[in-house]
């Protein structure tokens, strides 16, 4: 332990000086965070942005981000100006998912009806790639074969003579 008096006394005043600045540190820094969190909400879920944001998703047909934005509009600023409009683009989004839903149906019968002949197409194009592809195998194949038997010829030619006479001999 510290034996002088007046030493001790110093230690325990640093010590509680550091200890409540530690705490007053604390206080302050979640005082701010707090607000910094507060003001980063309003920025965030500010009623002009969200619509904004909202019609930006609908043009780019993010119809699903579009209606998210309008729910928390909705829910963050109920009586404002912007809210008044989340009806309206409710309204655009339908229309265009069924649209869009129109478009599809449409795109399925067409190419339900030209599948036939787009099938006929593709499996003559394809059959005559492979066949192509075929031929052209074939050829190196020949060749390739043409090169092992001269090869082998000329490494087996002493051995097949051997066996020739051999068989020239009994005759």
């Amino acid at each position: 332990m510290i034996q002088n008096e007046t030493t001790r006394v110093w230690v325990n005043r640093i010590f509680s000086f550091i200890v409540g600045g530690f705490l007053l540190f604390l206080i302050m820094n979640f005082a701010v965070a707090d607000q910094l969190r507060k003001e980063l909400d309003e920025i965030k879920y500010e009623a002009g942005r969200l619509l904004s944001d909202a019609k930006a998703n609908i043009e780019n047909k993010r119809y699903d981000n579009a209606k998210e934005s309008l729910k928390v509009l909705t829910e963050k600023h109920p009586g404002s100006d912007e809210a008044v409009e989340v009806n309206k683009l409710y309204a655009v989004i339908e229309a265009a998912v069924q649209s869009d839903q129109k478009t599809q149906a449409d795109l399925d019968l067409k190419w339900e009806e030209a599948a036939g002949g787009v099938r006929n197409e593709w499996e003559s194009k394809t059959a005559t790639e492979m066949r192509d592809k075929i031929v052209k195998e074939s050829d190196q194949l020949e060749k390739d074969m043409n090169k092992i038997l001269s090869e082998e010829w000329e490494k087996n030619k002493d051995k097949i003579r051997e066996e020739w006479e051999k068989t020239l001999g009994e005759a």
